[in-house]
């Protein structure tokens, strides 16, 4: 008797919930017919992050080039471009603008207003 109340109790309180429907499954896990788009799309975006963010980077460097040898921070990124410390600003996409604090000689980006 003791052990079928235990039984009861254990199979009673085993907290199993629902099974999933496909549609939360497919939420979660990627639908297995897009999933190659869905992989070029992520590659593209990490990509396209990759660029943007050596870019930047690049542009930085540039930056401190011009203080070790200018002995002063640029008073604009075109007086790097006008230097030779970089060939030409880079490309950034048209939803954001490059923002130069020449106080600090920091290049970031923007979103534009």
């Amino acid at each position: 008797m003791a052990i079928a109340c235990l039984v009861l109790c254990l199979v009673g309180c085993g907290g199993e919930t629902a099974p999933k429907s496909d549609s939360q499954t497919a939420d979660k896990e990627g639908n297995p017919l897009t999933a190659p788009v869905d992989y070029l799309g992520a590659v593209n975006q990490a990509k396209k992050s990759a660029n943007k963010k050596l870019s930047l980077v690049g542009l930085q460097k540039a930056i401190q080039q011009f203080q070790a040898s200018e002995r002063r921070l640029p008073r604009n990124l075109q007086e790097v471009v006008s230097s030779g410390h970089i060939a030409r600003l880079p490309e950034i996409p048209k939803e954001s603008r490059l923002v130069y604090d020449p106080r600090t000689g920091i290049v970031s980006l923007s979103p534009n207003p």
